[in-house]
């Protein structure tokens, strides 16, 4: 398995990575630092690939992270990662399906769940990465379903996704009890249209969604970190 040796922008863990499998892009970066999280937080990354987010989450104050993908070459290369930065006592790592959530771990166990799911429910299928950016297991309803019964009542839950699927994304919060409190949309440039939306969403929380000035630029700013 050929594989290269990166670090994540903003707080220089090592990651390791392998060209033939999907690696983060900037869209884990910004998810990464856009989260509120509270002491001694524990954190659920669902389908977490090589683990930049959960690493993000762990910088930024996390006490805990689960990293969960159904992808065992990336796992190998985030236990790896795990080991080079010494976080073995932060990290749990775990091979399973988001769709057998409950054989992983208890209900409302979690301050923070996370989530960069596949972007595709349609279209020309890429061959690297395929399972990372085509729904070709779990589909976005999984992703919040399984957010849903790991996150602890008032905990939150953040994603990522494409702006053509924001109102899918919003009909499932509503299903689920995941009220948005916590809405970014992100530009290439300000006279472009948005090309992903960060959005946070509180378990049982009350009516009141936040707008966040846009995101414009594919950079990653890193005083606001979203605390």
């Amino acid at each position: 398995m050929p594989k290269r040796l990166d670090y994540i922008p903003g707080c220089l863990y090592k990651i390791w990575q392998n060209a033939e499998e999907f690696s983060f892009t900037t869209d884990a970066v910004l998810l990464g630092n856009f989260p509120h999280i509270v002491n001694n937080a524990k954190v659920l990354d669902l389908g977490c690939g090589t683990g930049a987010i959960g690493m993000l989450c762990q910088y930024r104050g996390a006490a805990q992270v689960t990293a969960l993908d159904i992808n065992a070459e990336v796992l190998t290369l985030l236990q790896e990662s795990v080991k080079d930065n010494n976080l073995q006592d932060k990290f749990t790592v775990l091979q399973g399906d988001v769709r057998n959530y409950k054989d992983y771990f208890a209900n409302e166990s979690f301050d923070l769940v996370v989530a960069n799911p596949p972007y595709r429910n349609s279209g020309a299928t890429r061959i690297i990465g395929k399972n990372a950016c085509h729904e070709e297991t779990a589909n976005l309803e999984a992703f919040f379903k399984a957010a849903a019964y790991a996150v602890k009542y008032r905990g939150r839950f953040a994603l990522v996704q494409l702006p053509d699927r924001f109102v899918e994304a919003m009909n499932l919060a509503a299903k689920y009890g995941l009220q948005p409190k916590r809405l970014q949309w992100v530009h290439s440039a300000a006279d472009k249209p948005a090309w992903i939306f960060l959005l946070e969403m509180q378990k049982g929380g009350s009516y009141g969604l936040e707008v966040l000035p846009p995101h414009i630029g594919r950079g990653v700013s890193y005083e606001n970190s979203g605390n």
